[in-house]
């Protein structure tokens, strides 16, 4: 004859919550804190407005002499997505082929008209498609910090890199 088993009672098994939070907050800390993201600058898509779209919106307002600017055009090269050769052209400025360190010294050349000082000078940087829209950024920077307010980006023209 078989023997019978006792009932046995049933475990009542608990599960610590406390340790399992602290090592789940502690894991999300460390996770937080080591996180490194990738630059922003691969992640921009930025499409520079195309030089007929320009030509359309001038037509429309041209401006009276009275509100007319000095017109100066950067050009900036790049073949590589840094910045590889400036040439900077106006009224009273012709010079190509320069790098960025000679920029500053050939915009403080620019001579200001007589009654609205650097009001009265507008600049556009005609950038190339495969420049870093940083290098474009140190560009507009580098204008603004010498007191040019009227700052424009367009996309170079064909013929240039």
């Amino acid at each position: 004859m078989p023997k019978k088993r006792k009932a046995e009672s049933a475990v009542d098994v608990t599960l610590p919550i406390t340790p399992m939070l602290d090592m789940s907050f502690q894991l999300l800390s460390f996770f937080i804190l080591t996180f490194h993201p990738m630059p922003q600058e691969g992640q921009l898509a930025i499409n520079l407005p195309k030089p007929e779209a320009a030509n359309v919106n001038q037509a429309e307002q041209l401006p009276d002499d009275d509100n007319k600017k000095d017109e100066y055009i950067i050009q900036v090269h790049s073949s590589s997505g840094d910045i590889e050769l400036l040439s900077l052209q106006g009224p009273a400025a012709k010079r190509e082929a320069m790098k960025f360190n000679d920029m500053q010294d050939e915009l403080k050349r620019i001579p200001l008209p007589s009654e609205k000082g650097q009001n009265g000078i507008s600049i556009t940087i005609e950038a190339s498609d495969k420049l870093n829209y940083s290098r474009l950024i140190d560009v507009m920077n580098l204008c603004k910090y010498l007191g040019y307010e009227n700052v424009g980006i367009s996309r170079m023209k064909r013929g240039g890199s």
